[in-house]
């Protein structure tokens, strides 16, 4: 691993045992978002080393996503579990074809489920009395 990779590993290991519930969640969808954008581009430059990196990376997340679900303590566990096992069958798909168009799905649908999360993450922070920041999202509540 190159001195930038695990400089990078170790500030990434630190954010996410500080972070809160809610906030790890947002990161996980942030992170998909940014791999997903570089997967395409690699897919569609026949990067296919790159795609294929950022695109296992994507299912790692995904798999976690799922494996975090309770399904007995939500009510909807259980169908947005499906929509994880649906994403990643897009993104084997992606990888194993490298098929654009399965890479843009699985990006537009974890974008909807991530906008959610945020969401819910400020109504989370308001209710707690608090007002989220990140780099570049801004998630205070203007009036």
């Amino acid at each position: 691993m190159s001195q930038n990779n695990a400089l990078r590993a170790r500030f990434t290991d630190g954010a996410l045992t500080t972070a809160s519930g809610p906030k790890v969640i947002t990161m996980c969808y942030d992170r998909l978002d940014r791999d997903l954008a570089g997967a395409i581009d690699a897919l569609e430059l026949n990067d296919v080393s790159t795609a294929h990196e950022l695109l296992t990376h994507s299912q790692d997340i995904v798999h976690e996503l799922l494996c975090m679900l309770d399904l007995d303590v939500w009510e909807h566990a259980s169908a947005l579990a499906a929509i994880y096992r649906y994403i990643t069958q897009l993104l084997v798909s992606a990888n194993v074809h490298k098929r654009v168009v399965d890479a843009r799905e699985a990006r537009h649908l974890l974008g909807e489920i991530g906008d959610a999360f945020r969401q819910a993450a400020v109504g989370l922070a308001n209710v707690a009395g608090t007002q989220p920041r990140e780099a570049g999202r801004d998630f205070s509540v203007r009036a």
